[in-house]
């Protein structure tokens, strides 16, 4: 690893009801506040941001500071779409499209996702990847079922994987999908889904499995209660 490539972590917020989720306490602290912990040792605190619009900047920056974290709250120019969002983030870390960078994208739905997932996700940047994912196996029983709702059979789940947060992208990539591709691809979907279409090389790291998606508040107190379990 080159010692002035760049690590950096951007925690996107684009919506209101993202904001809300986000900075409600469970188990006494915020999912963002999770998430911007969690990438503290993989990515230097300074070069964390979270990226929102204008009107939720208040919110996210009060959340912040009430736990005493100085990350950095960058802001789109108007209301934008994820891709505006994230391209505010790549400005405020001053990531040049063109030059050495490795970018890990976090999510409030994962508070629970650890620093060893993140740096496992950077190694594999560093290793030569493009845009590299998380994943876990899939345990569960899958099956395929007809419009009836009749079950056809079942799905080898051998090689199927669920993908995780956070996601790393080289500094080029991630500026590709954010400057590059039109704009109603990133709008509605995310940058994995973009990275694929466009044929950009899509590597895998392990998860964690006990980093379960959650979505706030309906999952509350089911995030208190593997957080007060993990603690015992």
């Amino acid at each position: 690893m080159s010692s002035s490539t760049k690590q950096c972590a951007i925690v996107p917020l684009i919506h209101a009801e993202d904001v809300a989720a986000a900075t409600v306490p469970v188990a006494g602290e915020a999912s963002l506040v999770r998430v911007v912990r969690s990438v503290h040792p993989a990515v230097a605190q300074d070069e964390v941001v979270v990226a929102t619009q204008p009107a939720l900047a208040g919110a996210v920056e009060e959340c912040l500071r009430s736990a005493g974290l100085a990350t950095r709250v960058a802001v789109t120019r108007g209301p934008g779409s994820r891709r505006h969002v994230l391209r505010a983030g790549l400005e405020h870390l001053d990531v040049a499209p063109d030059g050495p960078g490795w970018v890990l994208i976090c999510d409030h739905r994962y508070p629970l996702s650890s620093g060893e997932v993140a740096s496992r996700v950077l190694a594999a940047l560093a290793a030569g990847g493009e845009v590299v994912v998380p994943v876990v196996a899939v345990t569960d029983t899958v099956k395929t079922v007809d419009e009836l709702g009749s079950v056809l059979g079942t799905v080898d789940r051998a090689a199927l994987r669920t993908v995780q947060y956070p996601r790393g992208l080289t500094a080029a990539a991630l500026w590709q999908l954010v400057a590059e591709v039109p704009p109603t691809a990133l709008d509605g979907l995310d940058e994995f889904d973009a990275a694929l279409r466009v044929g950009l090389e899509v590597g895998v790291v392990d998860g964690d499995a006990g980093a379960v998606r959650v979505e706030l508040p309906r999952d509350a107190h089911l995030l208190d209660a593997v957080i007060v379990n993990r603690r015992d």
